[in-house]
């Protein structure tokens, strides 16, 4: 895959409202949306209620219908944009208009479609269900073949619909036959699943050849190296130190709707401090390693705005590190863009850096300012101001 994909997840925002969007997302360079699950769900409004899914034939609910949905999908594609809907596939809905659940097991299905044959019987694992207590969510069988079948129809007619991509709820809990199931005769498009593990070492192989993963252990990584006495040069090779996943594979993030909406459960992969998370986004941004994602709520802070431009600007740039201390991370995107990051509570001022940047003057996408690099690469007076970051693009 191409290393300058960047998603903005557009996290529970109808689809009317995501197209009114495009031209500001287009502008920023994103190139893939995510969307919350489209499908007929719980009858609540409540964002929690789109992950449990009630009919995989009807688009509906409070996102929109097929046709918005669609009408979505090709103003994206005039855009050069793509669509990526959210799916949870592994489980249903626990409303006891649909199903009746004892001890775990479904013992009446009214969903359409299913049956209760078509559920797999409780195993005790309670990172399987988030129901709340004595309310889990059924777990379709995927050992069958008229389930796959069934959640294949609903993935080509999303596809049928425009959408170009998919994000997989919890995908950990789904074997792998099932991508190759689901998937058949699709063409390649941005698929990428939720497997929570804290270490790059703990996730399973066998879901590459299908998809990319949310990158926790980059996560954990970052939560640390941007703690109080934390150590950014943690962060020069996260990938080469198992801190990170393969480039391929990786998608790495500062925020998504789990980390907003369940703190307590995703504490461990969770910035806590504004500024910090603003930082985190300028550093996931302007690396180039994965296919960033980006919650949309933070298209606020004017970092990740920043960051976001300068990703579109530096696709497939080879990265030179230029300084790294404790604090303060520096590095060159090819020889036309330089990206640095301070933490520290004091401004870093270096009276020359000697980068491999052409001559020439650049910007800053962040404060605006003009620097000029000199005809030998050097950077006179380079400063980065205290919780701060540079981004510099050549501008002539």
């Amino acid at each position: 895959m191409s290393s300058d994909l960047l998603v903005v997840q557009m996290f529970n925002q109808s689809f009317t409202r995501v197209q009114s969007q495009l031209p500001r997302l287009h502008k920023l360079g994103a190139t893939h949306l995510l969307v919350s699950p489209p499908q007929r769900s719980h009858p609540s409004r409540a964002w929690w209620a789109r992950y449990q899914p009630v009919d995989f034939t009807e688009i509906s609910g409070p996102l929109g219908s097929a046709q918005t949905l669609a009408s979505l999908c090709h103003a994206a594609r005039g855009r050069g944009l793509a669509v990526v809907a959210d799916t949870v596939l592994n489980h249903t809905t626990n409303h006891p208009a649909w199903v009746s659940i004892h001890h775990g097991a479904v013992t009446a299905c009214r969903l359409p479609g299913f049956s209760s044959w078509d559920f797999r019987p409780p195993d005790g694992d309670p990172t399987r269900y988030r129901g709340g207590p004595g309310r889990p969510l059924p777990d379709l069988d995927m050992n069958s073949s008229y389930v796959l079948n069934h959640l294949r129809d609903y993935m080509r007619r999303l596809f049928a619909l425009g959408v170009r991509g998919y994000r997989f709820d919890t995908a950990k809990h789904l074997p792998p036959h099932v991508f190759a199931h689901i998937l058949e005769g699709l063409p390649p498009t941005l698929c990428f699943g939720e497997m929570v593990y804290g270490s790059s070492h703990d996730f399973p192989r066998s879901y590459w050849r299908f998809m990319r993963a949310y990158d926790f252990p980059l996560s954990v990584a970052l939560k640390q190296a941007f703690a109080y006495h934390g150590d950014l040069r943690r962060l020069i090779d996260p990938e080469r130190d198992g801190l990170a996943l393969p480039h391929p594979c990786s998608v790495p993030f500062v925020n998504h709707h789990d980390l907003v909406k369940n703190r307590r459960a995703f504490d461990a992969f969770r910035v806590h401090d504004r500024r910090d998370r603003d930082l985190a986004y300028l550093y996931i941004l302007a690396l180039g390693h994965g296919a960033p994602l980006v919650y949309a709520g933070d298209l606020r802070s004017a970092e990740v705005r920043a960051g976001m431009q300068f990703a579109r600007v530096t696709p497939g740039a080879p990265r030179q590190w230029l300084g790294a201390t404790p604090n303060l991370l520096a590095w060159s995107r090819g020889r036309h863009a330089l990206a640095a990051v301070n933490k520290a509570g004091g401004d870093h001022y270096q009276e020359r850096l000697n980068t491999p940047l052409e001559p020439g003057f650049y910007q800053d996408l962040i404060s605006r300012v003009r620097w000029r690099v000199d005809p030998h690469g050097r950077l006179e007076h380079f400063h980065v101001p205290a919780r701060g970051g540079r981004l510099l693009v050549r501008t002539a």
